[in-house]
């Protein structure tokens, strides 16, 4: 690979990265973002690091399925539950379930 490619490949990954946090930190300004805006950057989120091989951060992770790419807002169309250590994160468009662990294994244990 030339020297220029591989500057553009850097240029587009940087701008990937930025756009990606940008849109994430516009999903959690609930007070200044209408719902509707907040799901199309939850889908722009999701394009974003799918076509640019990036990974979802934590935050991002909690915020968007990926399943069907929209927003998990609690209560409206997200459900979360706690059970035997496991953070449960349903969502209800989809039916996805998405289980993360919030406690470390001697603390289940104990």
């Amino acid at each position: 690979m030339g020297r220029r490619r591989q500057r553009l490949k850097d240029k587009r990954r940087q701008h990937a990265l930025q756009s990606r946090d940008h849109l994430l930190s516009m999903l959690y300004e609930v007070e200044k973002n209408p719902v509707e805006h907040r799901k199309t950057y939850a889908r722009h989120l999701f394009k974003i690091s799918r076509r640019h091989r990036l990974r979802l951060t934590r935050e991002a992770k909690q915020v968007v399925c990926r399943k069907c790419s929209s927003l998990l807002v609690q209560g409206s169309n997200a459900r979360v539950r706690l059970r035997n250590g496991l953070k449960i994160h349903s969502c209800l468009t989809c039916g996805h379930v998405r289980r993360t662990p919030y406690l470390s294994e001697k603390e289940v244990q104990a």
